[in-house]
């Protein structure tokens, strides 16, 4: 070989070894990236779950809530039913 050629094969070499180094830093970049990313979102995972479990209380509350005003309700015209049997009864004597 001579030396022409030996200089033009060290240069490519030389270009691969650095595109190799700069492959491998990208390559740590990304992998912290994935890192931070898969970090954040096991926390919007968790307060996802927070979340649907608090909806899920608010929905139950409202149901509840629904329940006891219609249960008031009940009640309430029973108790109007029973004043008015007892004015009858008042009136009566």
């Amino acid at each position: 070989m001579d030396l022409q050629k030996l200089e033009v094969l060290e240069n490519k070499i030389s270009q691969a070894i650095s595109a190799v180094q700069k492959l491998k830093q990208e390559n740590r970049e990304l992998q912290t990236q994935v890192q931070a990313l898969q970090k954040e979102n096991q926390e919007k995972e968790a307060q996802l779950g927070a979340l649907r479990e608090e909806m899920q209380k608010l929905k139950d509350n409202a149901q509840e809530s629904h329940q006891f005003k219609a249960r008031e309700e009940e009640i309430r015209s029973k108790v109007e039913k029973m004043l008015a049997k007892l004015e009858e009864l008042q009136l009566q004597y």
